[in-house]
């Protein structure tokens, strides 16, 4: 979910555009505390709102290359170009989304103890993932290790996180709540995006 750029004017710029994401966002969820209090309702709509965020950002940052291949457009290529910032603000935004839900099991409501150890294993790793990905989009982290590894780590963490988010997204869309649906298309959108990149290379490697 990361994309180098030469010029630094465009990078110093494209940092505004995550900047501008994570405190945007974070203004979001303290309005959210100041309009209802700090109780189990606004910590629940908190956490809400930031997989909402977060699963935006990953979507467009993760489908980027792949929706770039298919349309070239004055969209697809800024989405192209902001990719690593998108990235890293879905990272900060879905580890607020974590610091949420752990308030919500401190103060609230045992959300962990009410998840199944398979639950918790895949949640626990994708943001091992998480973690591991958004380091590596800095430069002086990423030039500690090889492309490929790079390359590896972010196709398997994105996938992984991925896979989470439509198991928890689409499921639920599936199962009637319907405000889930926008981001549940979304997500269908980004796996369906993928898969073509995928076929068409390896139409290109078997030609």
């Amino acid at each position: 979910m990361s994309l180098q750029l030469n010029n630094n004017s465009n990078i110093n710029q494209n940092w505004k555009l995550a900047f501008l994401c994570i405190v945007l966002s974070i203004l979001w969820f303290i309005g959210v505390f100041i309009f209802e209090g700090f109780n189990e309702a606004s910590v629940r709509s908190n956490i809400r709102w930031s997989a909402r965020f977060s699963v935006i950002c990953f979507c467009l940052a993760f489908g980027a290359s792949s929706f770039f291949g298919i349309i070239q457009n004055s969209t697809s290529v800024w989405i192209l170009k902001n990719r690593k910032y998108l990235g890293v603000s879905f990272a900060i935004v879905h580890l607020i989304h974590l610091l949420f839900l752990v308030l919500l099991h401190c103060y609230f409501y045992k959300v962990f103890i009410h998840r199944s150890i398979l639950e918790l294993a895949l949640g626990g790793l994708a943001y091992v993932f998480i973690v591991l990905m958004l380091l590596t989009s800095f430069d002086q982290v990423s030039k500690m290790i090889s492309k490929s590894v790079w390359t590896t780590l972010h196709t398997l963490g994105g996938y992984w996180i991925l896979i989470v988010f439509s198991n928890s997204i689409i499921g639920r869309a599936i199962s009637g709540n319907y405000e889930y649906i926008p981001l549940a298309i979304l997500l269908i959108i980004v796996w369906w995006v993928r898969l073509i990149a995928l076929v068409r290379k390896r139409i290109q490697k078997a030609v």
